[in-house]
């Protein structure tokens, strides 16, 4: 069973890189390529870390002084203790890979699905944005409406309250949406989102 699970890890760990890799969206490759570079810096250290393990089954020399000759000996109990620890060592690698390169594609995974509701957000309020010019004519109409007598006092309020109550929630969208883009790109450390930040800051006053 020693053999059959650092097996089974290459095939997980295989097994996922390829499932990810197939629909890996192109703006989180710089990130992917800065975690693979911190798993590798931290596997070649215990890599490093476990090559010192064979300074224990190096002979030990001794000279005898009535004699005159050295004697060497070697520890078969560490030799046993050394390799045992050499198969060990390598499956706990093996694992330290594989759960490393799982948080890593988690943490990729999560990040697209933020980005990707970012952007659906992004093209609701949009389409509302593109819509007030629409809502302004309308609510225009029904001010010369109401100028001319044709819509009561009441309704006119009611036309009012509705239209504040729209540009308001639009406000309130647009900031909490461009809270959510600026938070994204300081967390992944890039700028992907300037054009959706232009767009929604010139739409401030446009409602």
């Amino acid at each position: 069973m020693k053999t059959i699970k650092p097996i089974l890890l290459n095939i997980m760990l295989f097994h996922s890189i390829f499932t990810f890799g197939q629909d890996k969206n192109p703006l989180l490759s710089e990130i992917e390529k800065n975690k693979n570079k911190k798993i590798d810096s931290l596997i070649s250290f215990n890599t490093d870390k476990n090559k010192l393990q064979y300074l224990a089954v190096l002979p030990s020399i001794n000279y005898d002084f009535l004699d005159k000759t050295f004697n060497v000996g070697i520890s078969l109990s560490n030799l046993s203790n050394f390799y045992q620890n050499k198969q060990r060592n390598k499956i706990e690698l093996e694992k330290l890979k594989f759960q490393l390169i799982e948080k890593k594609e988690n943490d990729l995974f999560e990040l697209e699905k933020e980005y990707e509701l970012i952007q659906d957000t992004y093209e609701v309020l949009k389409l509302e944005l593109e819509n007030t010019t629409l809502t302004k004519e309308i609510f225009n109409l029904k001010k010369a409406q109401y100028e001319n007598n044709k819509i009561t006092l009441e309704d006119w309020l009611n036309v009012q309250k509705n239209f504040q109550d729209r540009n308001l929630v639009i406000l309130a969208k647009r900031k909490n949406l461009i809270s959510k883009m600026k938070q994204f790109e300081v967390k992944i450390k890039s700028p992907c989102l300037k054009k959706e930040l232009e767009y929604l800051s010139m739409n401030a006053t446009n409602q």
